[in-house]
Parts: structure tokens; C-alpha cells; sequence
């Protein structure tokens, strides 16, 4: 096996600190970050929170580590699994809250409203 080919293992201890998105009440974990943009991350959504409307160029996989959202037409509890394929468009959402693990290979898209 050649050495230059092989990724050294990454620790992320679980004291890392929220990071506070851009959107009310969303905050992040960044875990791993892949060289095609995407990354597997913890997101934290605090009651009444939504994630803006985004496309997915990459696979994407969800999984509920606790509370409640809803992604799509989805309604997701802790445990739940979701995966969406690539083009993939929704806006999860929460009324209660929520921590959530996710993972895509490739940055998402944020698609902006269009203006009036």
C-alpha cells in the first residue's frame, strides 16, 4: 500500500463547542470535511428552528440523535434515518428541537428566495 495514499484517522473530541450558524437557532459540529467541500457535521436546532432551503449536489444521509424535525415530507424522531439523493431540495425544520448527524460529500446549495 503506498503511504501517500493513506488518510491519517481524525479525532473530533465530543468537548468541541457549538458553532452558531448564520440561521436562528442552528448550530454545528464540524466532524470530518471531505476535499469535494461536503462534511459530516452535528447540527444542533434549538425549538421553533429551520435550516435555510438548500440543494444537495451529493448524496446526503440524516440520522436523529435527539428530538424531533421534519425534513420534506419526512417526519423524523430520535433514531430515525433518512437518506436523500443528490438534487434533493427541503428546508428541515423543528418545533421541539433537535441534534442531528449529517453527512454529504459535496457543499450544499442554499437557494435563495427570488426577489419581487
Amino acid at each position: 500500500m503506498n503511504s501517500q495514499n493513506v488518510q491519517e484517522s481524525r479525532y473530533v473530541s465530543a468537548d468541541k463547542e457549538w458553532k452558531p450558524l448564520p440561521f436562528e437557532g442552528v448550530f454545528i459540529k464540524t466532524l470530518y470535511k471531505f476535499k469535494e467541500g461536503g462534511s459530516t457535521v452535528l447540527i444542533k436546532m434549538e425549538p421553533n428552528s429551520s435550516f435555510p432551503l438548500h440543494d444537495h449536489p451529493a448524496d446526503e444521509e440524516v440520522y436523529v440523535i435527539e428530538g424531533e424535525c421534519r425534513v420534506g415530507k419526512y417526519p423524523l424522531v430520535k433514531g430515525d434515518y433518512l437518506f436523500t439523493s443528490q438534487h434533493t431540495i427541503h428546508a428541515p425544520f423543528t418545533r421541539e428541537g433537535c441534534i442531528l448527524l449529517a453527512r454529504t460529500t459535496e457543499a450544499l446549495k442554499f437557494i435563495q428566495p427570488s426577489e419581487k
